[in-house]
């Protein structure tokens, strides 16, 4: 696959992303010998991947949520709703992440780098992250280097503890793959990964479909008043996204509010979530230190005064 291509498909209309989809998944469940669920979140997008497969597909296919305990209220409430569900549950609580490995802080990957260029043992992976591998990728962004320095841990394992290994557990368990309701051009990470391996992955240790690649967040919205499809009304209030409530992976970008509807809407959730702590330091003031803007921002401490807490 090559970015050109996604243009392309990104381009098609609505009737050729339906049909699109509906050929991925028809050619995932039949290589798998129809032993698919549907990685349901309660969010628009595995929503709408729910509907075209339960729609057009195959009505029988099963849903599996996982409530990791930091779902909006709403979210939880709305997934109740949907028929042949399962619900899982990971085996760690996120203010025990936390406290062991730090805050999800800037994206999945930086603080993957964050993490491993603060705690390896090899000099070889600490000066890949410092200063990126031959091609120059692999890398910690400058403007996120002092964190490796900061006071308390920053980590992407949660959502590993969180997610990957509830379903993993249950894959094991059930002899399933996923469908997963991710689009490509929401991230590098995802966008490599379409570019290697396409819509499905097949011969590796994680089988899985991702009927939604070539969508847009607007192709999205269209098929939801195409077919009046129920969405969670959270997004009436004006979230963009759901998932995990304390996540704030990509809430330095510009614009972003997440953490001023957390704390406008469900404020009592906002302040247990910013007094979880790692090595002493709070969620608030772990934020105040990278400079991100949220609520309680404004009087952020300077790095310095950090340094000699």
């Amino acid at each position: 696959m090559t970015h050109e291509e996604l243009k392309y498909r990104q381009g098609w209309t609505l009737e050729q992303k339906i049909d699109h989809s509906v050929g991925v998944v028809s050619a995932f469940l039949a290589k798998v010998g129809d032993k698919g669920y549907v990685s349901y979140s309660g969010g628009k997008d595995s929503g709408v991947m729910l509907d075209i497969i339960r729609r057009f597909v195959d009505k029988t296919v099963p849903a599996v949520f996982c409530n990791t305990g930091n779902e909006y209220p709403e979210v939880v409430k709305f997934v109740r709703e949907t028929d042949n569900l399962t619900v899982i549950r990971p085996e760690i609580h996120i203010k025990q992440l936390i406290e062991k490995y730090g805050f999800p802080l800037i994206s999945k990957e930086q603080s993957q780098y964050i993490r491993q260029a603060k705690h390896t043992n090899s000099e070889k992976l600490r000066n890949i992250r410092l200063n990126g591998s031959i091609n120059g990728i692999g890398k910690i962004a400058e403007r996120w280097k002092f964190l490796i320095d900061a006071p308390f841990d920053v980590s992407e394992r949660c959502c590993y503890f969180l997610k990957k290994k509830p379903f993993a557990k249950f894959q094991k368990q059930t002899g399933l793959f996923p469908l997963i309701g991710t689009m490509a051009g929401e991230s590098r990470l995802r966008l490599q990964k379409w570019l290697q391996h396409g819509c499905n992955l097949f011969d590796t240790d994680k089988t899985a479909s991702y009927p939604l690649s070539i969508w847009t967040e607007s192709d999205i919205w269209a098929y939801i008043r195409k077919f009046h499809l129920p969405y969670s009304p959270v997004y009436d209030l004006g979230l963009r996204r759901t998932g995990c409530m304390f996540c704030s992976f990509g809430c330095h970008i510009k614009g972003d509010r997440r953490f001023y509807f957390l704390k406008e809407h469900k404020p009592k959730i906002y302040e247990h979530f910013m007094q979880m702590r790692n090595n002493g330091i709070t969620y608030k003031e772990a934020l105040r230190f990278c400079g991100i803007d949220f609520p309680d921002g404004t009087d952020r401490q300077t790095r310095i005064e950090f340094l000699h807490i």
